[in-house]
Protein backbone atom coordinates (compact mmCIF):
# COMPACT_ATOMS: atom_id res chain seq x y z
CA UNK A 1 0.00 0.00 0.00
CA UNK A 2 0.88 3.60 -0.42
CA UNK A 3 2.02 3.76 3.34
CA UNK A 4 4.58 1.46 3.13
CA UNK A 5 6.23 2.80 0.18
CA UNK A 6 5.64 6.40 1.90
CA UNK A 7 3.60 8.06 -1.02
CA UNK A 8 1.07 9.44 0.89
CA UNK A 9 -0.64 12.31 -0.87
CA UNK A 10 -1.91 15.79 0.46
CA UNK A 11 -4.31 15.93 -2.03
CA UNK A 12 -8.47 15.04 -0.55
CA UNK A 13 -9.69 15.18 -4.15
CA UNK A 14 -9.97 17.19 -6.95
CA UNK A 15 -9.76 20.73 -6.30
CA UNK A 16 -12.02 23.14 -7.96
CA UNK A 17 -10.87 26.68 -6.23
CA UNK A 18 -8.71 27.97 -4.28
CA UNK A 19 -7.38 31.32 -2.86
CA UNK A 20 -5.10 32.44 0.26
CA UNK A 21 -7.50 31.47 3.04
CA UNK A 22 -9.15 27.96 1.70
CA UNK A 23 -9.78 25.38 -1.06
CA UNK A 24 -12.26 23.84 -2.33
CA UNK A 25 -12.46 19.84 -3.03
CA UNK A 26 -14.55 18.03 -4.64
CA UNK A 27 -14.40 13.70 -4.20
CA UNK A 28 -16.44 11.42 -6.21
CA UNK A 29 -15.89 7.95 -5.85
CA UNK A 30 -17.75 5.17 -7.97
CA UNK A 31 -19.04 1.77 -6.27
CA UNK A 32 -15.72 0.23 -5.13
CA UNK A 33 -13.65 2.78 -6.08
CA UNK A 34 -10.53 4.19 -3.37
CA UNK A 35 -9.22 7.32 -2.96
CA UNK A 36 -5.70 6.08 -1.21
CA UNK A 37 -4.05 7.00 1.85
CA UNK A 38 -3.78 11.16 2.15
CA UNK A 39 -2.63 13.70 4.83
CA UNK A 40 -5.43 15.46 6.36
CA UNK A 41 -3.66 18.36 8.33
CA UNK A 42 -6.15 21.10 8.21
CA UNK A 43 -9.49 21.88 9.84
CA UNK A 44 -11.98 21.30 7.06
CA UNK A 45 -15.98 20.78 6.70
CA UNK A 46 -17.37 18.72 4.40
CA UNK A 47 -21.41 18.68 2.75
CA UNK A 48 -22.48 15.21 0.83
CA UNK A 49 -24.00 15.98 -2.08
CA UNK A 50 -25.42 12.45 -2.50
CA UNK A 51 -26.09 9.38 0.02
CA UNK A 52 -22.82 6.68 0.44
CA UNK A 53 -21.73 4.03 2.77
CA UNK A 54 -17.51 4.50 3.05
CA UNK A 55 -14.41 2.45 4.78
CA UNK A 56 -11.76 4.45 5.95
CA UNK A 57 -8.64 3.20 7.52
CA UNK A 58 -5.81 5.04 9.28
CA UNK A 59 -3.07 4.15 9.83
CA UNK A 60 -2.55 3.91 13.21
CA UNK A 61 -4.83 0.53 12.16
CA UNK A 62 -8.35 1.95 13.17
CA UNK A 63 -10.87 1.05 10.65
CA UNK A 64 -14.15 3.14 10.15
CA UNK A 65 -17.48 2.52 8.15
CA UNK A 66 -18.85 5.99 7.64
CA UNK A 67 -22.61 6.59 6.25
CA UNK A 68 -23.23 9.89 4.75
CA UNK A 69 -26.97 11.24 3.73
CA UNK A 70 -27.30 14.02 1.12
CA UNK A 71 -27.54 17.33 2.28
CA UNK A 72 -25.53 16.27 5.65
CA UNK A 73 -22.37 18.81 6.56
CA UNK A 74 -19.87 18.66 9.26
CA UNK A 75 -17.44 20.09 10.83
CA UNK A 76 -13.48 18.48 11.92
CA UNK A 77 -11.03 20.77 13.48
CA UNK A 78 -7.83 20.03 13.28
CA UNK A 79 -6.01 19.46 16.33
CA UNK A 80 -3.18 16.88 14.71
CA UNK A 81 -3.07 14.92 11.58
CA UNK A 82 -4.81 12.38 10.10
CA UNK A 83 -3.59 9.54 7.68
CA UNK A 84 -6.25 7.43 6.11
CA UNK A 85 -7.64 6.23 2.92
CA UNK A 86 -11.21 6.12 1.66
CA UNK A 87 -13.47 3.22 0.23
CA UNK A 88 -16.72 3.68 -1.94
CA UNK A 89 -18.57 0.40 -0.33
CA UNK A 90 -21.95 0.75 -1.46
CA UNK A 91 -23.84 0.70 -4.57
CA UNK A 92 -24.00 4.39 -5.57
CA UNK A 93 -21.19 7.14 -6.30
CA UNK A 94 -20.52 9.02 -3.93
CA UNK A 95 -20.03 13.20 -4.13
CA UNK A 96 -18.65 15.23 -1.44
CA UNK A 97 -17.18 18.82 -1.35
CA UNK A 98 -14.79 19.86 1.03
CA UNK A 99 -13.77 23.30 2.03
CA UNK A 100 -10.67 22.97 3.86
CA UNK A 101 -8.90 25.78 5.54
CA UNK A 102 -4.69 26.85 4.35
CA UNK A 103 -2.99 26.72 7.79
CA UNK A 104 -2.06 23.92 8.97
CA UNK A 105 -3.30 22.17 12.73
CA UNK A 106 0.15 23.52 14.63
CA UNK A 107 -0.52 27.02 12.83
CA UNK A 108 -3.69 27.56 13.87
CA UNK A 109 -3.02 26.18 17.60
CA UNK A 110 0.40 28.82 17.81
CA UNK A 111 -2.04 30.89 16.96
CA UNK A 112 -4.22 31.33 20.11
Amino acid sequence: MEVHQNQISEEIGRPLFENKEFKLWQINLKPGERLPFRRHSKTYSCNCLTDGLLLSRNVNGAIDMIRFDRGETYFRECYQEAIHDLENIGDVEVQITIVEEKLRCMETAAQF
